[in-house]
């Protein structure tokens, strides 16, 4: 009688895994430049979690489905956002046009004093931010400053010149800025209840949100606020913004 129940819960687990891998289905993808395949962009699929890297012809597999999210970047690359229609699964294959990364990447530095907490007024110790193993990289490498030229006469480190030389440190600074991208696409992708049931949207709609959200000036402002409040406005003003845009 054990023996039968453990089969039966075998089974039922089996065809539960089944039908959330019919869910998704395998795409074929490529990506180009002026036509041109790329090889080594990493393909990641924020919804699911999976990646994948392009091969010598541009091409690449990758699970999706109705509503993904997907990311592409590359060292040399600006960034590209597409989320899955239901003609992508229908037609099975994607083509992905990547731009050539121009512009240099800048410092920037934002100061925020418009906020008094208990944490600003030291009544709770601040919490230390775990850095990522791209930022205990680029600690170590050093940022280029042009004081460092002093260091082949004076003696100081010369590591962060050869990093800048070699383009070491621009990539780990790449690096870090799709680290943050990933991360607030899928804080935004944690939001999908909320669109579906108060903003009724459909799987479509919420991928092509999340994709325009992830773009916006201020959307690392609202992310860090840690507000779910303050989120959901985002992305409600956001999608607003969105609907007038294509109007």
């Amino acid at each position: 009688m054990l023996t039968s129940r453990i089969i039966i819960s075998l089974l039922l687990g089996l065809f539960a895994l089944c039908a959330t891998a019919q869910d998704r289905t395998i795409l074929e993808g490529r990506v180009v430049i002026f036509n041109t395949p790329i090889e080594s962009v990493h393909a990641k699929n924020i919804s699911s979690g999976k990646s994948t890297i392009t091969n010598v012809d541009g091409e690449f597999l990758l699970s999706v489905q109705t509503g993904d999210t997907l990311l592409f970047s590359h060292v040399a690359m600006n960034d590209f956002i597409r989320f899955v229609y239901n003609d992508d699964i229908k037609r099975g294959s994607l083509i992905i046009p990547m731009n050539t990364l121009t512009n240099e990447l800048e410092e920037v530095t934002v100061t925020d004093v418009s906020k008094i907490n208990a944490v600003s007024l030291g009544i709770i110790p601040k919490e230390i931010p775990i850095p990522t193993q791209n930022e205990r990289r680029l600690q170590t490498a050093g940022d280029f400053k042009w004081h460092h030229l002093l260091g082949i006469i004076g003696g100081l480190q010369i590591d962060p010149i050869l990093n800048a030389i070699n383009g070491r440190t621009k990539q780990l600074k790449r690096n870090i800025l799709i680290e943050n991208k990933i991360k607030n696409i899928s804080i935004l992708e944690g939001q999908r209840d909320y669109m579906q049931q108060s903003m009724n949207l459909n799987d479509e709609q919420m991928g092509r949100l999340i994709a325009f959200a992830a773009e916006e000036e201020k959307v690392q402002l609202v992310i860090n606020s840690k507000n779910e409040m303050q989120i959901q406005l985002f992305l409600l003003d956001t999608w607003m913004k969105f609907k007038e845009d294509k109007e």
